[in-house]
């Protein structure tokens, strides 16, 4: 209970120290921070209209709708929805979503170094959650970047590590931590998961002679390989049928590209600024650079941290020019380079950890160089700090959540979509000619009949429109952005008489709709336009549901074991 209470104020303590830049009362609107908080605010009006979990932002990009929840998780984005909800402002509720996203972190390596580096010194163990936290580039994504997927995956990284180790060396019933850490982190990060699935595949690999003399453990891998794939499979088969049966933007990011025109030149790792004078600093840190370089003098060699230091090294590296991007085209899925930094912080701060821990000084000066040591982590932690309070933000507690839609006001410019809530266009269609901005309501038709938008957002997801009749071959294109579970139902007479399915217009990439022809008479013909999902949504959330208890039941009789073994 002791070292639990210790864990627990040691991580408040040092998140509290790691928050007090926001204390300059704005945050400054990076890459993805408007992005981020709008996804926040959108999944709160979700829940206001009774859809809990919405594949769609429907009033996203000028009410055409975004399918983000269906490509980029929303798992941990509850949270601070509820918030929102419960009528906490925008400004506080990101603030206090970011402090537990960088307590857990804290925790998570915290545990994580007190397994691996096997020392009963508590100091260690901080100096690694300090090396981790207080990074360069972990304070980049928080304050400048706006990363909040990358900043969730700072959680889940240390216990995938954890898994890591229990998967060679471990007790086999620890296996719940690495179906945690990938089920975590995949429902945070999708680039971080795959890069973090291949160091563990590298791993196993590295140590296939264990693994093949205990063939349990492999049937233990295997176990919470399919464990995992179907406790995500809610969200991983949608988003691999959609990505099947539509052409989005994020399709140019496989193997169609090169990153080498964004990767950094080599001496840029080294550029530790994090002031205004630099708009995101790419840079691990220098404890984190250069602490590990002195593993080699450790007399206690443990083969987790000599891999750790040497992938992480590795992905380092892989962020310069000095790696043959041009030449492997296929991992242009990553979209940056500085992707890599992510999984290479967690495995470094390993590294720099057990370094300290092991380094061979005598007994009577290692307390004195532990000191010295731990000061100047604190001095320049709190200097690299401080660079984020002259850093200028426009988002304050007044700032109102219908507002970070505007791209004008926050941005100063305009685009054909909304910049604010989309970001990159990931997941618009390749193949477009609409401005949604100037778009509007109007519905497409080859037919010369008048239409008539009526209330066209009538409730959550309807969009309705009226016409005279239905004729031979006509179609309509609604405003509305394709995703596959699009639906049109025909009402005459308030009479559901036909219920179509949707397509996507080849020109305009919207919900394009063609419905039987009806007879010309007095009454309108009324057609709701309606997200009503697919099969496959379904089957894979009962999938992930059954698991889950399942698991559940699965792991409680394991540890009923374990503990009647103990007694």
């Amino acid at each position: 209970m002791i070292n639990f209470s210790i864990m627990i104020l040691f991580c408040f303590v040092i998140t509290l120290i790691f928050c007090y830049p926001y204390l300059n009362d704005a945050i400054f609107i990076g890459p993805d921070t408007a992005f981020h908080i709008n996804r926040i605010e959108a999944l709160s009006i979700a829940i206001q209209n009774g859809d809990y979990y919405p594949r769609l932002f429907f009033h996203q990009n000028y009410n055409f709708g975004y399918g983000s929840p269906m490509f980029y998780s929303f798992f941990f984005l509850y949270f601070p929805a509820f918030m929102r909800i419960m009528g906490i402002g925008v400004y506080d509720t990101y603030h206090i979503f970011l402090f537990v996203c960088a307590f857990l972190a804290a925790i998570a390596m915290y545990k994580c170094a007190e397994l691996v580096l096997n020392k009963k010194n508590k100091i260690y163990i901080w100096f690694t959650v300090l090396f981790y936290i207080w990074n360069c580039f972990y304070m980049s994504d928080f304050y400048k970047r706006g990363a909040v997927g990358e900043t969730l995956a700072f959680i889940f990284i240390p216990l995938v590590i954890m898994g890591m180790y229990y998967s060679v060396y471990g007790s086999f019933r620890k296996q719940y931590i690495l179906v945690i850490g990938f089920c975590g982190l995949l429902l945070s990060h999708n680039i971080s998961f795959i890069i973090m699935v291949v160091a563990y595949g590298i791993y196993l690999l590295l140590h296939i002679k264990i693994l093949l003399k205990n063939r349990k453990r492999i049937i233990w891998i295997s176990f919470i390989t399919i464990t995992c794939v179907l406790l995500t499979a809610f969200f991983t088969f949608p988003m691999l049928e959609q990505l099947a049966g539509g052409s989005y933007r994020i399709s140019d990011y496989f193997g169609t590209t090169s990153l080498s025109d964004s990767a950094m030149n080599f001496w840029d790792i080294f550029d530790f600024r994090t002031d205004d004078s630099k708009y995101l600093c790419d840079s691990l840190g220098p404890f984190l650079l250069f602490v590990p370089l002195f593993y080699i003098f450790t007399r206690n060699k443990n083969k987790l941290i000599t891999f750790s230091i040497i992938i992480g090294y590795l992905m380092v590296i892989m962020t310069t020019k000095l790696f043959p991007w041009e030449h492997l085209k296929f991992l242009s899925f990553l979209q940056f380079p500085t992707r890599l930094l992510v999984p290479a912080a967690s495995f470094l701060a390993l590294g720099a950890g057990y370094t300290i821990a092991y380094l061979p000084l005598n007994k009577q000066y290692k307390p004195f160089f532990n000191k010295v040591m731990l000061i100047l982590v604190v001095i320049i932690g709190v200097l690299q700090l401080f660079g984020y309070t002259r850093t200028p933000g426009i988002i304050t507690r007044l700032t109102q959540g219908n507002e970070l839609a505007n791209d004008e006001q926050f941005l100063g410019s305009v685009a054909w979509y909304n910049l604010l809530e989309v970001s990159s266009p990931d997941y618009l269609p390749i193949k477009t000619n609409v401005d949604h901005r100037m778009h509007g309501t109007v519905v497409l038709t080859n037919s010369e009949d008048l239409i008539t938008v009526n209330s066209p957002y009538v409730g959550y997801n309807n969009f309705t429109f009226s016409i005279p009749v239905v004729r031979e071959g006509t179609y309509y294109v609604a405003p509305l952005t394709y995703y596959k579970g699009y639906y049109a139902e025909i009402y005459k007479n308030e009479q559901l008489i036909e219920k179509v399915k949707a397509s996507a217009d080849p020109e305009t990439g919207l919900v394009r709709i063609e419905p039987s022809p009806t007879q010309e008479d007095d009454a309108h013909v009324t057609i709701h336009v309606l997200y009503q999902g697919t099969l496959i949504q379904v089957i894979s959330g009962w999938i992930s549901g059954i698991s889950v208890i399942l698991y559940l039941i699965f792991t409680s009789i394991q540890q009923l074991k374990k503990t009647k073994k103990i007694k």
